[in-house]
């Protein structure tokens, strides 16, 4: 009969393993950090799309690059602006005009995307002291050893 702290222990360890596949494997578009579904819409999707691929625009720019209205496309710039989402500036060019862009928070998770949970643990453990990075190696070096017995 196995101890009941051994269960324990085994059930707080599975919550942690799920807890780190799900961080490192999922990233939040949300400035909060909420790692919860982002909530986007179809439409606000396509814009945020098409301002990390082909940078920032006006309202108008966007509104052809989506073949949508130009109020429908200001209200979902309006809707992602307040979420943190974007961002409008004015046109360096040309201050009458503003230009729509992602916000850093956006940017980061369109580099995490990219560069996958590799990037985001490289990340983590470069932030980590020596003895941080050796603790976590020798406690998985341990879980493993004692998972093959």
């Amino acid at each position: 009969m196995v101890d009941e702290s051994a269960f324990r222990d085994a059930e707080s360890v599975m919550a942690h393993m799920r807890a780190l596949r799900q961080e490192l494997l999922t990233t939040s578009i949300e400035p909060s950090g909420d790692e919860a579904r982002s909530g986007l819409t179809g439409p606000q999707v396509g814009l945020i799309r098409s301002l990390v691929t082909d940078g920032s625009a006006t309202v108008t720019e966007l509104a052809r690059r989506l073949s949508l209205s130009h109020s429908t496309t200001s209200g979902i710039v309006d809707r992602l602006q307040a979420r943190g989402l974007v961002t409008r500036e004015p046109d360096p060019d040309d201050r009458r005009y503003t230009r729509v862009q992602v916000t850093e928070p956006v940017q980061g998770y369109t580099r995490e995307l990219e560069e996958g949970p590799y990037g985001r643990l490289t990340r983590a453990l470069d932030a980590a002291s020596p003895a941080e990075r050796k603790a976590v190696l020798d406690g998985l070096e341990t879980l493993r050893e004692l998972l093959s017995r």
